[in-house]
Formats: C-alpha cells, sequence, structure tokens
C-alpha cells in the first residue's frame, strides 16, 4: 500500500505530536499537526491529505464543523474523535459525508485498522468517481455523435449507417476524434440555419 499521508488537529499541542509519532511508526506520512480548525480547514486545502484525524474539541471552532466544511469540499477522508456523549450529537449530522466517528479514549490498534479500512474506502471511491466520470463522458460524446449523425441523415439523406461512417473516416483522416468532427458538424449546421 502507498503510504497514506495524514493530517493531524488536536487542542492539545502534545497530544497531537505524540499521535503524529505513533503514525509515523505505522508507516504513515503525516504533513502537518494543527491545534486549530481553521488551520486545519487551510493546512488540508494546501495538502490535500489521504485522511484527516481531529479531535472534536478545538481552539476556535469544532472538529465536527471541519469535518462537514472537509466533506462538503470532498478534500479527504476524515476520522472525528468524539466523546460517547458527544456521539449522538454527531451521528445524524455526519453520515453524509466521508467522516468516521472514533470514541475516545484512543486505543492505537483500533485506530490504525480504522485507518487502513478508511483509507480502503477512500481509494475504492475515488476509482468509482473517475470509472463514473470516464462513463458519463463517454454518454456525451455519444449524444454529441448521434446529434451529428441525425444532421447528415436529414441533408445528405443517407442511412444512419452510413452517416456514422463517414464521421469516423473524417475522424480518422483528420486525426481529431469523432466528439469533435460530430461538434463541428452540428457548429456548420447552426450556422447555415
Amino acid at each position: 500500500m502507498d503510504k497514506a499521508t495524514v493530517t493531524v488537529a488536536m487542542q492539545n499541542e502534545q497530544v497531537a505530536e505524540k499521535m503524529k509519532s505513533v503514525l509515523q511508526r505505522s508507516g504513515y506520512f503525516v504533513n502537518d499537526v494543527c491545534t486549530s480548525g481553521n488551520d486545519a480547514i487551510r493546512k488540508v486545502r494546501a495538502a490535500l491529505p489521504d485522511i484527516l484525524l481531529i479531535n472534536f474539541e478545538l481552539s476556535d471552532i469544532t472538529g465536527l464543523e471541519v469535518a462537514t466544511i472537509v466533506g462538503d469540499e470532498n478534500l479527504c477522508s476524515v476520522i472525528l474523535f468524539i466523546t460517547s456523549t458527544q456521539r449522538d450529537f454527531c451521528v445524524s449530522i455526519v453520515e453524509d459525508y466521508d467522516i468516521t466517528l472514533f470514541l475516545k479514549p484512543v486505543n492505537v490498534m483500533a485506530l490504525l485498522s480504522t485507518m487502513d479500512t478508511v483509507l480502503q474506502n477512500r481509494r475504492r471511491m475515488v476509482r468509482l468517481e473517475k470509472e463514473l466520470n470516464r462513463l458519463k463522458q463517454g454518454l456525451e460524446e455519444r449524444k454529441v455523435v448521434e446529434r451529428a449523425k441525425g444532421i447528415l441523415m436529414k441533408r445528405k439523406s443517407i442511412s444512419e449507417g452510413e452517416a456514422y461512417r463517414r464521421i469516423q473516416k473524417m475522424s480518422m483522416d483528420s486525426r481529431v476524434s469523432m466528439r469533435d468532427i460530430a461538434l463541428k458538424i452540428i457548429e456548420l449546421s447552426q450556422k447555415s440555419e
């Protein structure tokens, strides 16, 4: 597994440094440690770590507020350290985000296991988003080509197959994508109307 990057945000700097040390010994790269929520947001936006480990209590805003901002912007996965009394308050708020609640006191082995799971899920989600974007792009390309085929069929009185072959041939001859050829056909059609 690639070395995952982590940003740590704790109200107590000594606790944050101790967490950094544990994570580094476990093979994680801790790119930053901070003690305030606003600093955490700035550092996450700049570094785009894989995971933000954040305590609920911070010096300026709550870790929950930071986590939802990071979640809204889909910057990274978040593990939010909470107490049992904060759990009920947090559960309904975080369900739409990539935020994992982790009850204190922190058990290092449980945390490392949770981090591995969160990291695997994050990477799976990123792959799925890329695949979805690729499929959307293919669908948009097909729509454009279909529209251009319709224009050629109407203007040239040719079959659908022939219209497709013409677009395909123009694409190969000019070494331009079929999508770009189709867009040019549509553009020229609109100019001549």
